[in-house]
């Protein structure tokens, strides 16, 4: 009986001994599996934007003109847009419900940005595609780019005031510098442009598909066609009236209204001489 007296007590202290280790160290375990479990909601909401969000977001969340606003941004974050749909609630739960409910109603921001497409519902609750656990990796993987907008103690930053810029205007005969087409390739993806004329099929396209020629070639052709309505006289020209009066001429099956018109006051004269330049590269 002795040994097993013995044996039993043993035990009894092992045992102790583990149910201590467990709870000294339950918390970093929990710790570990909470970030985990983190890192796997952002790579599946990545996987669910980059589907079925990028076509009005942007694949890097900072928006389609006219489509859909800006999600990586610290107006968002920081309560700017959520004070403004005169939302109470935490920002999780606004993008959270955003998704799965969409956005019948626009708010201020919306209607004043002039976003053509509304936002619609995802969610499967309100008849979207989306299941719950899916809306809630997309509200993790929007929700983790307010990170970058934190300042060391935790706070949100300030939103960057816009520059005041020398805009080049919507006349067609201003004098315009020599463009850098490089330069210009990347400010069509910064400016949102390749969305529409790239990516999806929002605006005309602007490469070579089949027997279409690119949009370089196409701008020679189009400012010469009987049904022109414009008043450009070269193919560089009837570009920029394209990007600057965008309702001037529009091209068949296309309708007003869809191209933002405010280029004139977001691009300087280098900024769209730089556009030209990377749309007559394309052939």
């Amino acid at each position: 009986m002795t040994w097993r007296v013995i044996v039993g007590t043993i035990s009894a202290v092992l045992t102790m001994i583990l149910l201590g280790f467990v709870a000294i160290t339950e918390p970093d375990r929990m710790v570990g599996f909470t970030r985990a479990y983190g890192s796997r909601q952002i790579e599946n909401g990545a996987a669910i934007f980059e589907n079925s969000c990028k076509p009005c977001h942007r694949l890097d969340g900072k928006g389609v003109p006219a489509k859909g606003p800006a999600l990586n941004t610290v107006e968002l974050f920081n309560g700017t847009r959520t004070l403004d749909a005169g939302w109470t609630g935490t920002i999780d739960n606004f993008v959270r419900l955003t998704i799965a409910a969409g956005r019948p109603r626009p708010s201020a921001y919306y209607t004043s940005e002039n976003f053509l497409d509304p936002m619609p519902t995802w969610g499967e609750d309100y008849g979207g595609p989306l299941r719950k656990d899916e809306v809630d990796a997309l509200t993790t993987y929007i929700m983790n780019w307010g990170e970058s907008y934190k300042d060391a103690s935790g706070n949100f930053l300030a939103p960057t005031p816009t520059p005041l810029i020398d805009a080049v205007g919507t006349d067609l005969n201003v004098e315009l510098p020599q463009g850098n087409a490089e330069r210009g390739a990347d400010l069509a993806t910064a400016q949102a442009c390749t969305a529409c004329h790239i990516d999806s099929s929002t605006g005309p396209a602007w490469l070579p598909t089949g027997d279409v020629a690119g949009m370089g070639v196409r701008a020679e052709e189009r400012y010469q066609s009987g049904d022109y309505t414009g008043a450009a006289t070269s193919a560089a020209q009837y570009l920029h009236e394209a990007i600057v009066q965008p309702d001037v001429y529009l091209v068949a099956g296309f309708q007003p209204g869809v191209m933002p018109k405010n280029f004139g006051e977001k691009l300087t004269k280098q900024d769209l001489a730089d556009l030209i330049a990377y749309l007559l590269t394309i052939k």
